[in-house]
């Protein structure tokens, strides 16, 4: 675990930190060599989630296989993400959080495939290092704050950029039931405003109805959701576009420091095989 310290590692080190707290969204770690490395990617391949819980017979269906890297190293990434036990090379295929230097890699490797990539780039880590100092007095909303359940991950999966799909909707779902997540409710208890994490710690999937935002509902939801995770020692990060300068303020006022050190990241979506 101190090999993965650091702020370039914070993807990785959540997903490592589910593994070892019950693993409940089946993630895989693999290494170029131990005990000291110099990549390490944490995956999931394709796979049915279902409820760990003996009281309920949830069944998710298929998500989506994820894939996060850390690398000091280039050709072990290289000869890593070769490796059929580890990357299943297929559309639907999600990397998330790569430091720019690396998409060019990852396109590569696709093309050989016969994949096209989709790109969401530009993105800066914002990481909350000393929450544990966070002053907690909650903000008093006129709606009440609560958690979201599975009935409700169709409303938050039609608000995400690449969701919109079977996969997609059901990877919400098991966010939903497996992770830490808070909203706010209007008076019939529907969600109008909430904030989800996800299988490598990241607070993510925000999002306010129109006619319910500036009411500070999202500060309120962070709040909540960062006490919630660092009181069972998950970290505390987000990635924010360049361009969005109001989210980048928001961060920065609870007290996420941007991470200079760390390069853009990027999210890389494995589209439909080439023609």
């Amino acid at each position: 675990m101190g090999l993965l310290k650091g702020n370039a590692t914070s993807r990785v080190l959540g997903g490592v930190l589910h593994i070892l707290h019950n693993n409940p969204c089946h993630l895989e770690l693999c290494v170029d060599s131990w005990p000291t490395f110099t990549t390490a990617i944490c995956y999931r391949q394709k796979q049915r989630f279902s409820s760990s819980s003996s009281s309920s017979s949830s069944s998710f269906g298929v998500i989506p296989d994820i894939c996060t890297i850390f690398t000091k190293n280039s050709e072990t990434l290289r000869s890593l993400l070769l490796d059929e036990r580890v990357i299943n090379w297929r559309s639907g295929l999600i990397f998330r959080g790569i430091p720019s230097s690396h998409c060019h890699l990852i396109r590569e490797l696709a093309a050989l495939s016969g994949l096209d990539i989709t790109e969401y780039g530009g993105y800066d880590t914002f990481i909350h290092h000393n929450p544990e100092n966070m002053d907690w007095q909650e903000k008093v909303l006129p709606l009440p704050i609560s958690i979201l359940d599975e009935s409700h991950a169709e409303l938050v999966d039609t608000h995400l950029p690449y969701g919109g799909n079977q996969e997609s909707l059901n990877h919400v779902r098991a966010c939903i039931h497996h992770l830490p997540n808070h909203c706010v409710t209007d008076e019939k208890r529907g969600p109008v405003s909430w904030m989800l994490s996800d299988e490598l710690c990241e607070l993510r999937m925000a999002y306010t109805l129109p006619e319910y935002r500036r009411a500070g509902h999202l500060l309120a939801l962070s709040l909540a959701l960062i006490r919630r995770m660092s009181s069972v020692g998950l970290p505390v990060y987000c990635h924010v576009s360049q361009y969005n300068q109001a989210t980048i303020n928001a961060v920065t006022s609870l007290g996420f420091s941007v991470c200079p050190s760390v390069e853009k990241i990027s999210v890389l979506l494995m589209c439909k095989d080439r023609v």
